[in-house]
């Protein structure tokens, strides 16, 4: 079921103005050749949405080649091997010069109009992320980039680890990647002090996380960096082996000192304590246009906030009919308390999480199965954080890989193993595998004929709603081996919708947040 055929970056459009001569020339020659009468048949409007997310897609890959990867799209878009992200202001610039040349193209076609269901998801796509992304440039997130959770530090590890160097020429794009990285950190530097000439900066206590992160990776060495996973794979090439070396300890390794000496006596001074959005220049409207962003529905803080307190409310109830029952506890807090503390429902050490994890994983693929016509033949591994991510505050997450490359990956957070129960293992596992995001995006990637486009833009609402109506699949497949999964998954979900509004628009604390969810 993979795709009939690679897609390879097409060539960016002509920019206005450019070649224009040449334009004319061919236009007089074709209506000359057509007697000058003849008329032109009006477009395939298939054609043109696919030309758009044609266009689109190459805008994209410009700014944003690593893309491909974190997307697990190498089976439908060649990757360039060479390139590195372009985090320039000229870079920013051309992207959104797309998206505003591309948005009344595509506005003006009909949806009613297109005769292939392909097209006609790509067109509403497109719609989607292109107005999205437009609304996110109140954000200006390019000045306040610092993030422990998806910062470069951290997604560039996936990066590397998906280098390929099986080749003479793998090897020289490999290098020459890399190379970029000082450059790299150069800009998101200038990037940052240009943040806060202006008013943005990311919230203090990210920045002291991600400045730990960074120690973790440097007192490693130069030659344990993860951002050269790759050489690893290269075999017996010693003179590849002996340009990573001199890359690791001359150039990447004082520049992401350089990048982290930054971040300790420059910026985390000027950080702004404030956690809330609402801090920032325009922080109300940024955060409207996130909500717009990760749910598609422009229907505000507010709504959302409400809509997340009434679910809130009919979970609590739930947990108390059933918890009761279970533990013998009479309110919300007293049955969550019961069910932390019940032994059978608790780990003795990192391991013992780790591995049950993988066992469950192998029971929830097999009991999922009579719920589906078919699972998508793609496997999934259970795999911890690597050292230099422990103790940052990681959250466990889904990692897609082309299934012609091997298993994708669940990313387990192992940091709090001591407070996990089975219970809320038993949930994120189905979460992030069986029948959650690892059957719904394996299962979207094997489908044929669509445009590899849709395999980079997606609905955030739409991948994380389908993971929790996974959970409470998995509860009538009987996946939850005890009663205690089915009390805890009544007990989170919502509260996020209420927390987040919390924090940035109500003025929450951190505090008031940790004891509300």
């Amino acid at each position: 079921m993979k795709s009939n055929a690679r897609i390879s970056r097409p060539p960016l459009p002509l920019l206005a103005g450019e070649g224009t001569g040449a334009l004319l020339l061919a236009s007089a020659l074709l209506l000359a050749a057509c007697g000058g009468g003849a008329k032109t048949p009006p477009a395939d409007p298939g054609a043109v949405v696919r030309a758009i997310a044609d266009e689109y897609m190459a805008a994209i890959l410009d700014v944003a080649p690593f893309a491909v990867v974190y997307a697990g799209a190498g089976d439908v878009i060649d990757e360039d091997g060479a390139a590195m992200e372009d985090n320039s202001p000229r870079a920013l610039a051309r992207l959104r010069a797309a998206e505003d040349r591309l948005a009344p193209r595509l506005a003006k076609i009909d949806p009613a109009s297109l005769a292939a269901r392909a097209d006609w998801v790509t067109w509403q796509t497109l719609t989607e992320a292109l107005a999205a992304a437009q609304g996110m440039r109140v954000c200006e997130a390019h000045l306040w980039n610092v993030n422990h959770m998806s910062g470069w530090q951290n997604s560039f590890m996936s990066v590397a680890d998906a280098q390929d160097v099986s080749t003479t020429v793998g090897r020289a794009e490999a290098l020459a990647r890399w190379r970029k990285l000082p450059a790299y950190l150069a800009q998101e530097t200038a990037n940052l002090r240009a943040g806060l000439s202006a008013g943005y900066s990311a919230p203090r206590r990210v920045v002291a996380r991600v400045i730990g992160q960074l120690d973790r990776i440097l007192a490693a060495g130069p030659e344990q960096l993860p951002y050269l996973s790759f050489a690893a794979k290269a075999g017996g090439d010693e003179k590849f082996a002996a340009a990573i070396k001199a890359l690791a300890a001359d150039d990447l390794a004082p520049a992401i000192a350089a990048y982290r000496d930054f971040l300790r006596d420059e910026y985390l001074p000027a950080a702004r304590a404030d956690l809330s959005i609402y801090a920032l220049p325009n922080g109300k409207a940024c955060y409207e246009a996130m909500l717009r962003q990760y749910h598609t529905a422009a229907i505000g803080a507010q709504a959302t906030f409400a809509r997340g307190q009434a679910a809130v409310e009919a979970n609590r109830k739930a947990v108390i009919d059933r918890g009761g029952a279970l533990t013998g506890g009479s309110d919300f807090a007293d049955i969550l308390a019961r069910v932390k503390a019940a032994r059978e429902n608790r780990f003795s050490s990192e391991r013992e999480l780790i591995d049950w994890t993988r066992a469950m994983i192998a029971v929830t693929k097999e009991k999922s199965a009579p719920m589906f016509a078919q699972l998508p033949a793609q496997e999934m591994i259970v795999e911890p954080f690597p050292p230099s991510l422990e103790g940052t505050g990681q959250s466990s997450r889904y990692e897609p890989r082309p299934a012609a490359e091997g298993p994708a990956t669940y990313r387990i957070a192992t940091d709090e193993w001591a407070d996990q129960t089975r219970g809320e293992a038993e949930i994120v596992a189905v979460h992030e595998g069986w029948p959650g995001h690892h059957l719904q995006m394996a299962a979207a990637a094997s489908i044929e004929g669509l445009h590899p486009i849709l395999r980079l833009l997606g609905s955030t609402a739409y991948i994380e709603g389908w993971a929790r109506y996974s959970e409470m699949l998995a509860e009538e497949a009987g996946l939850y081996a005890t009663g205690y999964g089915a009390v805890s998954r009544r007990a989170w979900p919502a509260r996020g919708m209420v927390a987040d509004p919390g924090l940035h628009v109500y003025g929450w604390t951190n505090d008031e947040v940790k004891a509300f969810v």
